[in-house]
């Protein structure tokens, strides 16, 4: 309290100490001008007449400074209000966020001054942005540790089982091993390129590729699975060169072709390459069921699953779609989701360079 209060007396007395201060310069500046003017045309005055302070000239002054600081007082005390309430509020907010409550946040009201107002509107902007970094961390390790329980727990049963002659160490046995271990080494490499996204150092190495001879390689890979699910794969793809990290938009394409396989109804799968206002569009198409609106809002955050997909206890992490933005925005484009009637639509854009 006293530092606050210490703060605002600064101010009055600065202000009060300015008016007096400017009064008393007018009356030396007025006896200036009169001594050089009596020098330079004594003609002008009385042959009695003098330019300095008479003894009452200095009461006059004095009792002038005197009033004069009264109203500069008021007006003093107005104005440090105005500055140091805001002050005093994210001071406060300061305190309570550094003891752990992230939720505080600067007062401001209608008066408070353009400069001060941007300080307390950045203040709770900054504090609004540690409370979700928070937050978001506790939902990620709550995540994770939900995502990476099971198949450690799968993996550790099975070979429990084979370690105590349960189960025969097969083909099939090892092959159920193999699945559990290939989604961890997915899920952390998601974790690790989302993880690269946000802290701005996924590394790209964008160059000219045949970027449909790629799609179509990575086609023959996946068409069985698709196959087996009851997709129709289907391929419209623009040849030349594109200016793309090759690797990062195969992961991309990846991420968008499982997450129709996992969630979307079984049909044609539609999977086109053009471009398109200089920029390079990679779309994935499905027959739907389509993203209710409150999850598509949402859909590329981090471990976002529809509600439809956990009732019908489908696998997923929710972090692949969080990926294909991660991977869109480090080659500087987009990724969109659109319902049409033909069923749901992912889009993925980038700039091209100008040839």
């Amino acid at each position: 309290m006293g530092g606050r209060v210490e703060l605002r007396q600064h101010l009055s007395l600065a202000m009060r100490m300015v008016a007096v201060i400017t009064l008393l310069l007018g009356f030396i500046a007025f006896d200036l001008i009169y001594a050089l003017m009596l020098c330079l045309w004594p003609e002008m005055f009385p042959a009695d007449f003098s330019p300095w302070f008479t003894g009452w000239d200095v009461l006059i002054t004095l009792g002038v400074g005197l009033l004069a600081a009264w109203p500069a007082s008021v007006l003093a005390i107005r104005v440090s209000r105005r500055i140091v309430a805001p002050l005093n509020s994210v001071a406060w907010a300061a305190r309570q966020i550094a003891g752990g409550d992230l939720g505080a946040r600067a007062q401001i009201d209608l008066e408070t001054p353009g400069e001060t107002r941007t300080l307390v509107e950045d203040f709770n902007a900054m504090a609004q942005r540690l409370e979700t970094m928070a937050r978001d961390k506790v939902v990620w390790n709550a995540q994770i540790a939900h995502e990476l329980r099971t198949p450690v727990t799968v993996l550790k049963g099975r070979l429990q089982g084979v370690a105590d002659g349960v189960f025969p160490m097969d083909d099939a046995l090892v092959a159920s091993l193999l699945t559990q271990v290939e989604g961890l080494r997915r899920l952390i490499e998601d974790l690790r390129g989302v993880s690269l996204a946000e802290s701005g150092h996924l590394d790209l190495q964008p160059r000219p590729v045949d970027l449909a001879a790629d799609i179509r390689d990575l086609a023959v890979l996946v068409e069985p699975g698709l196959t087996q699910a009851g997709f129709r794969l289907e391929l419209a793809l623009e040849e030349g060169a594109f200016h793309v990290d090759a690797a990062r938009i195969r992961q991309a394409l990846m991420a968008l072709l499982d997450n129709a396989q996992l969630y979307a109804d079984p049909g044609f799968l539609r999977v086109a390459l053009r471009r398109e206002g200089g920029c390079g569009v990679l779309m994935v198409a499905n027959e739907g069921p389509g993203v209710p609106d409150a999850t598509a809002s949402q859909m590329f955050s981090l471990f976002v699953r529809g509600e439809g997909a956990v009732e019908r206890h489908r696998m997923g992490s929710g972090l692949g779609l969080a990926v294909v933005q991660a991977i869109a925005k480090a080659h500087g484009g987009t990724v969109s989701y659109a319902h049409t009637v033909e069923g749901s639509r992912f889009t993925l854009t980038w700039p091209e360079p100008e040839h």
